[in-house]
């Protein structure tokens, strides 16, 4: 059995991008194979060099993620969308804008996070994730214990992971799901405020959420 496992080797995923900035899922799908285990990704897979890296998961249109590439120029973005209507959107947004500091990804942001290495992100986004409302769907809410626990290991020390809903039953989840996470503490001196000035607002916040009704989280890795 030992032997078996020294044996096994880790499959390396091979990161194409398309235009020097994204990657459509059947790329990444063409690669996936049954019950096998992949390399940790370097970051040098995603960028040449060593800036901080930022990491929204669930881009949209990819406005909010432009924004903060545009702002914040020497440092690096990369970005996850599952639904490719939009995930095309927010490529050309990129192009339109050209910069250079952002990588978009079309493939579930859950699998990347768990390859990325261990203290490597600077700051992860996750505006307005699906509530998943019917309590019998609850189970596929993104924002359990297990996948917060894998966002704090990949956060640097003194990293900030934001996240952002609208769901006050969600907002409730994401309070008790919090309470193992030990790495985590609130940036606030409640565990979230209901107005950020300083935070982007999205095309989502604008045309859906009511003001004074959004749950903001801004969790520091300690």
């Amino acid at each position: 059995m030992q032997s078996e496992l020294s044996e096994r080797r880790l499959q390396k995923l091979e990161l194409n991008f398309e235009d020097n900035l994204y990657i459509y899922s059947d790329s990444i799908k063409d690669q996936l194979l049954p019950f096998t285990d992949y390399e940790t990704i370097s970051l040098n897979d995603f960028f040449k060099d060593n800036n901080r890296l930022n990491v929204e998961i669930g881009i949209g249109n990819g406005e909010f993620l432009a924004h903060l590439a545009e702002n914040y120029p020497d440092e690096n973005f990369l970005g996850f969308e599952v639904v490719k209507r939009v995930f095309k959107k927010a490529v050309s947004r990129i192009q339109r804008k050209r910069l250079e500091n952002v990588k978009l990804i079309h493939y579930d942001g859950s699998f990347f996070v768990s390859l990325l290495p261990e203290k490597s992100v600077s700051n992860f986004y996750i505006n307005f994730p699906d509530p998943w409302p019917k309590k019998k769907h609850h189970k596929r809410r993104l924002l359990k214990t297990p996948f917060l626990k894998l966002l704090a290991r990949k956060l640097k020390n003194r990293g900030t992971l934001y996240m952002v809903t609208d769901h006050e039953n969600y907002a409730k989840e994401i309070m008790t799901n919090l309470i193992p996470v030990d790495d985590l503490t609130s940036a606030f001196k409640s565990v979230y405020v209901n107005e950020l000035v300083d935070y982007y607002p999205t095309k989502y916040y604008r045309k859906f959420a009511n003001p004074g009704s959004v749950f903001f989280f801004k969790m520091k890795k300690l």
